[in-house]
């Protein structure tokens, strides 16, 4: 029963995240995080997302930017490693509420903006919420504070998806050493996630076809609309 359950909440994680770039962290760890505690669920997503952010990186590989993806993909690769090590010993949920909050005024800011237009935002404080986004991807998983980040400076939803699987990617690299050091991935979690290995596929697949069907605007529109309902389901997930 358990497994089921899992097997499509995973699918409908990863269906959005092929659509949007991200999104299966707070669907697939936010709902069975109801079942099971979120040490036990990080490293099997960890597992999860690796193939899902190199297969979206190269799908949209000539809509990388440079600029953009280098410099967070060092500092996520740096911020994660804090993040990592306080999932073992931290009360999360309270963190979990400032973040929600974050996250839903992030992506109410991206849906009122007119045609996904881009706003200017100084380059130290894009810098600084990437580094955050970094710890709290480390500590929950979730990375979507660097979506809502991103979706300020990039106005096209394939530079989105392209910049944020290859920054994902890189802090991936790095979790692998500390999560086997910290003892968070093991035998039990990796088969696990193998054992999900065909959700996470189904659910990319169709993720991707879907958001070829969608114009740009939609797209966009639909992203922010993600951003809010993520970061309100963790705040009224984490209140009690």
């Amino acid at each position: 029963m358990l497994y089921g359950i899992w097997f499509l909440v995973v699918t409908l994680g990863y269906f959005v995240k092929g659509a949007a770039g991200f999104g299966n962290s707070p669907i697939h760890t936010g709902i069975m995080a109801l079942m099971m505690n979120n040490a036990e669920l990080t490293p099997v997503d960890y597992v999860l997302t690796v193939p899902a952010n190199i297969a979206l990186t190269i799908k949209h590989r000539k809509y990388l930017v440079p600029k953009l993806w280098i410099p967070g993909a060092v500092i996520t690769m740096l911020a994660v490693i804090p993040g990592v090590l306080l999932l073992k010993n931290m009360d999360s949920r309270a963190l979990k509420v400032v973040f929600g909050f974050v996250i839903a005024l992030l992506g109410a800011d991206m849906l009122r903006r007119k045609d996904g237009q881009a706003r200017p935002t100084p380059h130290w404080v894009t810098l600084a919420l990437t580094a955050v986004s970094g710890v709290i991807n480390g500590l929950f998983g979730i990375g979507v504070l660097l979506a809502a980040v991103m979706g300020r400076v990039i106005d096209d939803s394939r530079t989105l998806k392209a910049n944020i699987s290859a920054i994902f990617a890189a802090g991936n690299l790095v979790m692998l050493p500390v999560y086997l050091l910290t003892g968070l991935l093991t035998r039990e979690v990796l088969l696990r996630a193998l054992s999900l290995y065909p959700a996470m596929a189904l659910g990319l697949f169709l993720g991707i076809r879907f958001a070829g069907k969608l114009d740009e605007r939609m797209l966009r529109r639909c992203t922010a609309i993600l951003l809010i309902a993520c970061g309100l389901f963790l705040v009224l997930g984490n209140l009690n």
